[in-house]
């Protein structure tokens, strides 16, 4: 079901407080979507290695949010955006705007499930982390509902996809975070139900193509693929195969029957997709450079390498030039790009329970246990070294943001800005 910016009458209770606001503009430093662009590699970031949640020590600001959610934040300009939830069965759903700088609240937007809100006490209906070409703001719900703002929190379209696809939905949650891929918002919804992926035009809200996919629970995310020639596509995986479709129509540009990973999301670095799995596999892309101009169907994929000793628990792997990170528990493991050896691996002390994906910065590798404690690895080239463990004080379970010489980390109930 769509609801467009004309026939959104059961939203106008959006839009009643959104005169007045300017619209900033996107920059280089922005975080834009779970895992940034997909690698959680930000080499030009370098925050603070030593922070403290309780003494203040480079905390530059802490502020609750709106709602409960386990979703990463999003920096745009001078935004950082949250989703949230709250109310009976987490039924009232939240999309939030707080400024960078001060971390004051800039605009909140409320909307109510027309799904499923129903998750594990663990999980939460905004669980799925929002997406932004850096014009909009899209963000999914546990509960199947996909919204789009404007960055001045405007409602531009809205889709009720749980009407559309009635049984879709677990007791656990809807985990899967949303991609922009060459304009196209792209989702991954499996579950025991009605599992199915649909490209939704990113400027109007409608679906371009919908693809069956196989029934049973999966969290892990679509993953935006960009070869070096400009092609654009996105990866698909779960717990059967994995996939790689063309972003525009949906049409399979190809398919391996491979076990992967139904928690942990592919990573990708030009032309190498790494796809975690009890085997984790490691796909090279290539295009005929003969074809003029370029296809996506003219995309060639195999596999570079296989391991089983090079693979996650729960949280992605990490892409840093030619080294590929995995987190263990309370084991960092580091391999190569090239051929998927190991070259060392970490304990990380009393750091466990890890959900969300470390992120790679300039300073070193954040890596975040649920309970907020955060400890930051160096790869000093043979191997790693423990150089700080901090502690926020709050439990987490999102991924971090990272902008500039800052870390934004999305608490279960509010947010932190890091930063000197």
């Amino acid at each position: 079901m769509l609801f467009s910016r004309r026939n959104c009458g059961l939203l106008a209770c959006f839009v009643a407080s959104l005169f007045g606001l300017s619209t900033p503009s996107a920059d280089g430093a922005d975080w834009l979507g779970f895992r940034g662009d997909g690698r959680s590699f930000a080499p030009e970031s370098k925050p603070p290695v030593e922070f403290d949640g309780q003494t203040g020590n480079n905390i530059a600001w802490r502020t609750k949010v709106g709602g409960r959610g386990i979703g990463g934040p999003l920096v745009i300009g001078d935004q950082v955006i949250v989703t949230g939830c709250l109310g009976e069965d987490e039924r009232d759903l939240l999309v939030e705007s707080y400024s960078a700088a001060t971390g004051d609240l800039q605009w909140s937007r409320p909307m109510r499930a027309t799904g499923r809100p129903y998750t594990h006490p663990t999980s939460s209906n905004a669980s799925p982390t929002p997406v932004s070409d850096g014009q909009r703001v899209i963000a999914l719900f546990s509960s199947c509902d996909l919204i789009c703002y404007d960055l001045a929190g405007k409602v531009q379209w809205y889709r009720a996809l749980a009407v559309d696809h009635p049984k879709t939905g677990n007791d656990v949650s809807m985990s899967s975070s949303p991609v922009i891929v060459d304009g196209v918002v792209i989702v991954q919804l499996e579950n025991q139900g009605d599992s199915f992926a649909a490209g939704i035009d990113v400027r109007t809200g409608k679906t371009l193509w919908t693809v069956d996919r196989n029934e049973g629970s999966n969290w892990s995310s679509p993953q935006a693929v960009k070869l070096d020639d400009g092609l654009m596509a996105v990866s698909m995986h779960n717990r059967e195969s994995i996939d790689l479709l063309d972003a525009k129509t949906g049409k399979q540009l190809a398919h391996y029957d491979i076990e992967a990973d139904g928690t942990a999301s592919a990573t990708f670095a030009s032309p190498y997709l790494v796809v975690p799995g009890s085997t984790t596999v490691c796909i090279r892309m290539t295009v005929n450079p003969e074809t003029e101009p370029a296809k996506a169907t003219d995309v060639k994929t195999s596999i570079l390498w296989e391991s089983n000793r090079l693979r996650p628990s729960r949280c992605s792997p990490v892409i840093s030039d030619d080294r590929v990170y995995m987190s263990k528990g309370s084991v960092m493991v580091a391999g190569s790009l090239s051929d998927g050896s190991v070259l060392w691996q970490l304990r990380l002390g009393k750091l466990k329970d890890i959900w969300a994906t470390p992120v790679m910065t300039g300073s070193g590798m954040y890596v975040v246990g649920s309970d907020g404690t955060v400890v930051v690895v160096n790869d000093d080239g043979s191997k790693g070294k423990v150089v700080a463990e901090n502690q926020l004080g709050e439990k987490v379970l999102a991924s971090p943001a990272v902008a500039g010489d800052a870390l934004y980390f999305r608490t279960e109930k509010g947010l932190i800005k890091v930063a000197k």
